[in-house]
């Protein structure tokens, strides 16, 4: 694109020499013009070198020609005693009427000739302009393009980045999901296990306590001979004492084989929840790192932003400094008699510039 804008320039420039090299030619062009004689018609002047010698204007057409009817007559031959004829005398005045009309219409095709090159260097310094002001307004579109490319793929990063970590996330909280549910439902059935020993084991100690009671009882019996009353009561209070003793520390066995399940399942919650709680930080330490990234991403895009407004004024100020330093040249080097012609086209484009 710059290439572009630039061969455009180029193009322009060339165009603007060649048009100055046309208006700046041969004396012969800068000597036509219009003039205005005595009667206040609009007359075809002569050629400045012609006005400058003092020779009549040459006429279109050849002596050959039909249409002659513009050819002066022919000179009769006069005697030695005839006077001179009054046009002769006349033509002296009328030689120098001719030459200040040349020299007024060579002023004014001059003058003209310094408006219209003056119109040309405006115009080619109003082009400059404008394509100065369309690349520099396609350089910040192309910036403002690429800024917003950046943050565009900056911001599609990040959400891939927090995507990912969120299915990691979501990956690790299912697999630790599972594995709870295989301990606890491991947990359960070594639960169920150890209670069905515990009461096999309970059946067969208290089969064991009443036989033993029950073999002293018959003992004592044959020994003693029949119990008394009180011996009863006893015996039946000591049975209940006995078996009260016993729920007692079955109770007890209960409490402690849960409180050791649930120990081991509260060991295996709190790593549990250190894990989760050390990705949770690492999460967030990610999401803070990647808004700052993106925050100081925005405070580039602002900085780079003023930059190009500066410089865009600066750029602006310039130009305008360079017309005004232009015009003042052209406005001191201005005269009647502007000498256009001894300039070269490497001169005007230079001083265009």
């Amino acid at each position: 694109m710059r290439l572009a804008l630039a061969n455009k320039i180029s193009r322009s420039s060339l165009r603007f020499q060649v048009q100055f090299q046309g208006l700046a030619g041969s004396p012969g062009r800068r000597g036509r013009g219009r003039q205005r004689g005595q009667n206040g018609r609009l007359l075809w002047g002569p050629r400045s070198w012609e006005a400058a010698s003092g020779s009549p204007p040459r006429r279109m057409g050849c002596g050959h020609s039909r249409l002659s009817c513009c050819k002066p007559p022919k000179k009769r031959c006069q005697g030695p005693d005839q006077p001179p004829k009054p046009e002769l005398q006349e033509l002296g005045p009328l030689n120098g009427d001719t030459a200040t009309a040349a020299h007024l219409c060579a002023s004014e095709e001059a003058e003209q000739h310094q408006k219209s090159v003056t119109r040309i260097l405006q115009q080619h310094e109003e082009d400059k302009k404008k394509w100065a002001q369309k690349v520099e307004k396609e350089r910040e579109l192309e910036l403002g393009e690429k800024l917003n490319e950046q943050r565009r793929v900056l911001e599609a990063e990040h959400a891939e980045a927090l995507r990912v970590l969120q299915a990691s996330h979501e990956q690790d909280k299912e697999a630790l999901t599972h594995s709870f549910q295989e301990a606890k439902a491991a947990l359960q059935e070594t639960t169920d296990r150890l209670t069905a020993q515990r009461e096999a084991f309970q059946a067969k100690m208290k089969r064991v306590e009443e036989s033993i009671l029950s073999q002293d009882y018959k003992k004592h019996i044959q020994e003693y001979g029949s119990p008394s009353q009180f011996w009863e009561q006893e015996l039946e209070s000591l049975h209940f004492v006995i078996e009260m003793k016993n729920e007692r520390i079955h109770e007890l066995d209960k409490r402690l084989i849960l409180m050791e399940t649930v120990k081991e399942k509260n060991l295996l919650l709190e790593e549990k929840i250190t894990t989760l709680q050390q990705e949770n930080e690492d999460l967030h330490a990610r999401g803070r790192n990647q808004v700052a990234v993106s925050r100081q991403l925005s405070e580039d895009l602002l900085l780079a932003r003023e930059a190009l407004e500066k410089e865009s004024q600066l750029r602006r100020q310039l130009q305008q400094e360079k017309e005004e330093l232009l015009y003042r040249v052209l406005g001191a080097d201005a005269s009647p008699a502007f000498p256009l012609a001894s300039l070269t086209p490497t001169e005007v484009s230079f001083l265009a510039t």
